[in-house]
C-alpha cells in the first residue's frame, strides 16, 4: 500500500543518512560475483558490516522471508527498524552516491557507468565459463565469446595522466568503477590468467587502486578465498 511504501521510504532515507548508527548485514553465497562491489564500497568507506555468507540450505530456510526472494541483499537495522535492500547494482549505486564514489557531474556519471556496464559484460562471459565448468578451455572460450575484445575496449576507457593516476575519470579519486575493476582483475587471474597477463596495464591500474585505498587492499588480502 501507499502508506507502507511511505513508511519504508522514510526509514530508508533515515538509514542512508546515519550510516554510523546502523547495523548492516550483507547476505550472499560464499562467492564474490555481484556481491563484492557492495562489500568493497562499504570497506572503502570505512563502514562496518557483517559479511554473511550462506550455504544453500541456510538460504532455502531464509528465502521465504526476504523481499524478492533473491541474493544478494543488504539488511540494515536503524532505531529498531529493519530494511532489506535488494538488487545489487541499485544498492551499489546508492552506496556509491552516499560515500562520494559516484558523481553529480553528468559526464562523469556516464564515464563511470560506461566502465561498469563494460565490466558487467565481461563478467557475464567469465561467470558462464565457470558455471558451465569449462575451465580447461577457458582462455579459448573467453576469446571466442569476444571477451578479449570487450577487455581491450574497457582499457581504452582508462584515463592515464602518465604519472600516478590511472582511473576511469580524471577526478583522481576511486569511484565504484575502480572498485569493480579490482574484482574483475581478481576473477580473471583465476579463470583466464593468460589473458590477464597479456594486458599488463590492468595490473598497473589494479595496484594503483589498492595503493589509493589501503582498506580495500587489506580486505582483499584477508577475505575468504573463492574462485569467482
Amino acid at each position: 500500500t501507499q502508506s507502507t511504501w511511505g513508511h519504508w521510504e522514510s526509514t530508508l532515507n533515515k538509514i542512508m543518512n546515519h550510516f554510523g548508527d546502523i547495523k548492516i548485514d550483507v547476505f550472499a553465497f560464499n562467492e564474490r560475483r555481484r556481491t563484492e562491489l557492495m562489500r568493497l564500497l562499504l570497506v572503502a568507506a570505512g563502514v562496518k558490516f557483517e559479511d554473511k555468507r550462506l550455504t544453500e540450505e541456510q538460504w532455502e530456510q531464509m528465502k521465504p522471508s526476504v523481499v524478492g526472494h533473491q541474493l544478494p541483499f543488504a539488511r540494515e537495522v536503524f532505531l529498531g527498524k529493519t530494511v532489506d535492500m535488494t538488487q545489487s547494482m541499485a544498492i551499489c549505486r546508492a552506496y556509491a552516491t552516499f560515500f562520494n564514489m559516484y558523481s553529480s557531474n553528468q559526464w562523469e556519471v556516464y564515464l563511470i557507468e560506461r566502465a561498469v556496464e563494460q565490466m558487467r559484460d565481461i563478467m557475464r562471459v567469465i561467470c558462464k565459463i565457470y558455471d558451465n565448468k569449462q575451465l580447461t578451455n577457458a582462455e579459448e572460450i573467453f576469446a571466442n565469446k569476444h571477451g578479449v575484445d570487450l577487455l581491450q575496449t574497457l582499457m581504452k576507457f582508462v584515463k592515464d595522466d602518465g604519472k600516478e593516476e590511472c582511473f576511469f575519470t580524471l577526478t583522481k579519486r576511486v569511484t565504484m568503477a575502480e572498485l569493480m575493476f579490482t574484482n574483475l582483475c581478481d576473477t580473471m587471474r583465476t579463470i583466464v590468467p593468460k589473458t590477464y597477463a597479456n594486458l599488463p596495464q590492468m595490473e598497473v591500474m589494479y595496484n594503483r587502486i589498492l595503493k589509493t585505498v589501503p582498506k580495500v587492499a587489506e580486505w582483499i588480502r584477508t577475505r575468504p578465498n573463492t574462485p569467482i
